[in-house]
């Protein structure tokens, strides 16, 4: 008899399939309609349209290069994304990729969010650098976002899955919406698992662990199953993130206060985003589902 293979069951004892139905049922009756006015309303997707206004379609190497050191930021990301386009959009477009990795660097210096492992993060540009050239010189070729999670994982020795490598697909995504290209491989691309996606995976009891352990611990784990929510509820991953990451915006802060005060703050943030078009009946059941339980009781 062989032997179950280990990550199989890792999986099963971890995740908890009743919450990912849970969670994936109530994400059901958000309509395409309200996931695209969200994403259009997501901050970060106002600053990669601040680039894509001065830049044109090489907005797309600065987008993927930035994402590539979104990492243990000290601003939110929603603001450290506006800082970076302004910064952004007062430089001269990039030629190479040793001028736009020499530009990162100076961002880098003169950053009020991203202030942590500069050096580790300049070294990663470094590295990326032959990919981001090639994304300068054919921009057009990475609308197939296979193919740019394929080339930044090999140039990096990292995982596919791997957040910045998926948070990269994402943010060249956003910048081919701004450009009005449609993007192919969107379907493949998991959700970008920062602290914030742990928070709600711990939360939402998908994963019955601490966040700081689904983080570490239990990231594949967390992984997978925000891509069996996908599945179920019908949201491709890469626009389910901007539906339940945007208005979880303060959710440490907003626990502290309370789980009713805390699924109050995300539902009516998700109304706002969605323009009204989720209606504070659903946005609340999608709140009671994805906050759950408090995770740090």
């Amino acid at each position: 008899m062989r032997a179950p293979v280990k990550g199989c069951v890792r999986a099963l004892t971890v995740l908890d399939e009743s919450r990912i139905t849970a969670v994936a049922s109530v994400l059901r009756n958000i309509p395409a309609s309200a996931v695209d006015v969200i994403e259009l309303n997501d901050p970060q997707y106002a600053a990669i349209k601040k680039l894509v206004a001065v830049h044109g379609d090489r907005a797309v190497v600065l987008a993927v290069a930035n994402a590539l050191i979104s990492y243990r930021l000290s601003l939110p990301g929603e603001k450290y994304w506006l800082e970076f386009a302004d910064w952004g959009s007062r430089i001269s477009t990039p030629s190479t990729g040793k001028e736009l990795v020499e530009a990162m660097k100076t961002f880098l210096a003169e950053s009020r969010g991203n202030k942590m492992v500069v050096q580790q993060k300049a070294r990663r540009l470094e590295r990326a650098a032959p990919v981001l050239e090639r994304i300068l010189r054919e921009p057009g070729r990475y609308r197939d976002l296979g193919v740019l999670v394929k080339e930044l994982a090999g140039v990096l020795g990292a995982r596919p899955e791997e957040k910045t490598i998926v948070f990269a697909a994402k943010m060249a995504y956003y910048a081919y919406r701004a450009l009005g290209l449609e993007v192919a491989g969107k379907n493949e691309i998991p959700v970008p698992l920062d602290r914030r996606m742990a928070l709600l995976t711990s939360a939402s009891g998908m994963i019955n662990s601490t966040p700081d352990k689904v983080f570490t611990r239990y990231r594949l784990d967390a992984v997978r199953a925000w891509q069996k929510v996908s599945r179920e509820s019908g949201i491709p991953a890469l626009h389910l993130d901007a539906v339940v990451w945007l208005p979880a915006h303060g959710i440490e802060r907003n626990l502290r206060r309370g789980l009713e005060y805390a699924r109050d703050e995300f539902a009516r943030r998700l109304v706002g985003y969605s323009k009204g078009i989720v209606d504070w009946n659903t946005a609340r059941q999608v709140a009671g589902q994805i906050i759950y339980r408090d995770p740090y009781s």
